[in-house]
C-alpha cells in the first residue's frame, strides 16, 4: 500500500485537536481588546483623580490608580460589556446546538458535556463501573452513549473495547481508565466462562420427522498463550477480544443484532440442525452398537463443527451438551404407526417368500423321491440278473422299492411329521419281503402316503 493510501485512512482515526490554551487566547484577546476600548475612548485621567479625590476623600491617589480605574469607565466598559453579552449568547448558541446534536435531556446536561468537551469541569468522584449490563443501557449515560473525556471503571473479570471516529482505538483492561475526548465504548466483553442454553427448537431428521431438541454450550474469550495467575486470573488474547467485540449478526426481520454472547448458541443450534437432517430417526434414537448413548455421535460431531467455526471468532468453546432429544405430542404414534405397518409388511414378505420356499422344496423333495425310487427299482431288477433269481425278480424289485421308502421317509420326519405307523409298516415289509413271506393282498406303504 502506497503512501497516499495510508493517508486518508490515518486521518480518520487521528485524535482530536487539543484546545488547552483557546482559553487563554481568548482571554488575552479581550484584554487587548479592553486595552484598545480607553484607547479610542481617549480617558482624561486628572478627570478620573478628581473623581477619586471627591468621592473617597480618605483614600490615597495616585496616578497609577487613576490609570487602573480608567479601564473601569462608563465609555471603556460600554465596548467590554457589548463583548460580553455576545460570549454570553455565543456559550448559550453553542449550549442549545450541543443538546441538539446529541439528544441530551436539558440544558444542564447539555452545559455539563460542553464543559467537559472544553477541559473546563473534570469528572469528580469514583467513576462506576462499567459491566454489559450498564453498556446496554448507554442510553441513560452521556458519557457512555457519546463517549469521552470522562474517567470510566473496567470491573474485575472484564475488558473494554474503545473506538475514535468509528475504528478501533485500544482495549482497556479492569481497573480505572480515562478516555479521551470523543473515545467510544464499543463492547465491554466478561472474560468468565459462560454458559448459555436453549431448552427447546425443532428440527427434522432425513426421513422428514419432526425433533424436539434441546442444547447447552460453554465458551469464553481465548486466552491465547497466557495462562491463568493469581495476579492475573482472567487473561485474554488481543486479537481475540477484537474479534468478538465486533461480532454482530442479525438474527431476525426486526433487525435484532446478536452480539458474541448470544452467537455461539445461535451458531450451536444452526449447527446442530444441519447434523440432525443428515440421519434418518432410527439411527438417532437407536444406536448401531449396544450401550453406546443415543446420540452421542451428535454430540462429537458438534462439537468438532462448532469449535472450528468459533476459533476463527476468537472464540474457545469448553463444552457442548444435547440435553433434549424427542419427538412432540402426536408424532409418538405417527412413528410408532409408521413401523408398526413397515415390520408389518416385512413379516408378510418373510412369509410370503418362506412358503414360496416351501413349496419349492416340496417340489424337489417329490422329483427326488421319484427319481430315488427309479433308481431302486432300477437297481433292484440288475441285482436280479446277476443273481440269476429272475423268478422271484418281483420281489427283489419290491423290497429295494420298500427300502428306498423307508430311507426318504426317515430323511422328510426332520422336516415335517409323519404318521407314527408308517415306519413300522415299512419296516415290517421290508422283514416280510426279506425272507419271502409276503401277503399278496397287502397295500404298499408308499402309495398310501404318496
Amino acid at each position: 500500500m502506497s503512501f497516499n493510501q495510508r493517508r486518508p485512512l490515518s486521518r480518520l482515526n487521528r485524535q482530536p485537536i487539543e484546545n488547552n490554551w483557546y482559553v487563554v487566547v481568548m482571554l488575552g484577546l479581550l484584554f487587548l481588546f479592553w486595552v484598545y476600548a480607553r484607547y479610542i475612548e481617549r480617558v482624561d485621567i486628572p478627570l478620573v483623580t478628581n473623581w477619586l479625590n471627591q468621592t473617597l476623600p480618605l483614600l490615597p491617589t495616585s496616578r497609577g490608580l487613576s490609570f487602573v480605574l480608567s479601564f473601569f469607565h462608563w465609555k471603556v466598559l460600554r465596548h467590554v460589556i457589548a463583548v460580553a453579552v455576545g460570549w454570553y449568547f455565543a456559550y448559550d448558541a453553542a449550549v442549545l446546538l450541543v443538546r441538539v446534536l446529541y439528544d441530551l435531556p436539558d440544558k444542564a446536561s447539555a452545559q455539563k458535556f460542553l464543559s467537559r468537551l472544553l477541559g473546563m469541569a473534570g469528572q469528580t468522584g469514583n467513576p462506576p463501573d462499567v459491566t454489559p449490563t450498564t453498556l446496554a443501557n448507554r442510553s441513560d449515560s452521556i458519557l457512555l452513549r457519546v463517549g469521552g473525556p470522562g474517567q470510566v471503571k473496567v470491573p474485575p473479570g472484564h475488558v473494554m473495547v474503545t473506538e475514535l471516529n468509528g475504528r478501533f482505538q485500544r482495549i482497556l483492561s479492569a481497573g480505572k481508565h480515562a478516555l479521551g475526548r470523543y473515545e467510544y465504548i464499543h463492547a465491554v466483553l466478561n472474560l468468565q466462562p459462560q454458559r448459555r442454553t436453549l431448552d427447546q427448537f425443532t428440527a427434522y431428521s432425513r426421513d422428514g420427522i419432526e425433533l424436539r431438541v434441546g442444547v447447552s454450550i460453554v465458551y469464553r474469550v481465548k486466552m491465547g498463550s497466557q495462562s491463568a495467575t493469581r495476579d492475573n486470573p482472567y487473561p485474554y488474547d488481543e486479537t481475540a477480544v477484537r474479534k468478538a467485540a465486533y461480532i454482530q449478526t442479525v438474527i431476525d426481520e426486526k433487525g435484532t443484532v446478536a452480539t458474541w454472547e448470544e452467537t455461539p448458541i445461535n451458531m450451536a443450534k444452526g449447527t446442530l440442525i444441519g447434523i440432525l437432517a443428515g440421519y434418518r430417526l432410527d439411527e438417532i434414537i437407536f444406536p448401531e452398537r449396544a450401550g453406546e448413548e443415543p446420540y452421542r455421535t451428535l454430540r462429537n460431531e458438534l462439537l468438532r463443527k462448532l469449535r472450528v467455526s468459533l476459533d476463527n471468532l476468537g472464540i474457545d468453546l469448553q463444552g457442548v451438551s444435547i440435553h433434549r432429544l424427542d419427538l412432540p405430542e402426536g408424532v409418538t404414534e405417527q412413528y410408532i404407526d409408521y413401523w408398526k405397518s413397515h415390520w408389518e409388511s416385512q413379516m408378510l414378505l418373510s412369509l410370503i417368500d418362506g412358503q414360496a420356499t416351501e413349496v419349492e422344496e416340496m417340489d424337489i423333495a417329490r422329483a427326488e423321491a421319484e427319481i430315488t425310487m427309479i433308481q431302486a427299482i432300477q437297481e433292484g431288477i440288475q441285482r436280479a440278473r446277476r443273481e440269476g433269481a429272475t423268478i422271484h425278480m418281483e420281489e427283489v424289485v419290491a423290497l429295494r422299492l420298500v427300502e428306498a421308502l423307508e430311507m426318504m421317509a426317515r430323511q422328510s420326519q426332520q422336516l415335517s411329521p409323519l404318521p407314527k405307523s408308517l415306519l413300522p409298516q415299512l419296516d415290517n415289509l421290508r422283514k416280510q419281503l426279506g425272507v419271502g413271506d409276503v401277503d399278496p393282498n397287502l397295500k404298499l406303504p408308499g402309495n398310501s402316503a404318496s
